[in-house]
C-alpha cells in the first residue's frame, strides 16, 4: 500500500523474454534527479536479468565435472580390470 498524496514511480518493461513483465520502483521524495532515478532502475533490473545465464553456466560447468569425474573413474576401473 503507497501511503502520501503521490509517489515518484518507475516502471522497467524489459523486452519480450524477459522472467517479469515489468518492474516498479518507488522513489523516495529528495532531489534524486529523474533522469538519474530511471537510469538507476536500468541498471538494477538488468543487474537481475544478468544473473540467469551465469547460473547455466555454473550448472554447465558442474555437468562437465561430474562427466570428467565420471570418465575418468571408468577408465580406472577398465584399466585395473584389464590387468587382472
Amino acid at each position: 500500500m503507497v501511503k502520501g498524496i503521490s509517489r515518484r514511480v518507475v516502471v522497467v518493461r524489459p523486452d519480450g523474454h524477459a522472467p517479469f513483465e515489468q518492474a516498479i520502483f518507488l522513489v523516495r521524495d529528495c532531489a534524486v534527479p529523474r533522469r538519474d532515478a530511471v537510469r538507476e532502475a536500468c541498471r538494477i533490473a538488468n543487474g537481475y536479468l544478468g544473473r540467469r545465464p551465469a547460473r547455466r553456466a555454473h550448472r554447465l560447468r558442474l555437468l562437465a565435472a561430474f562427466a570428467a569425474g565420471a570418465a575418468a573413474s571408468s577408465l580406472v576401473w577398465a584399466a585395473v580390470w584389464l590387468l587382472l
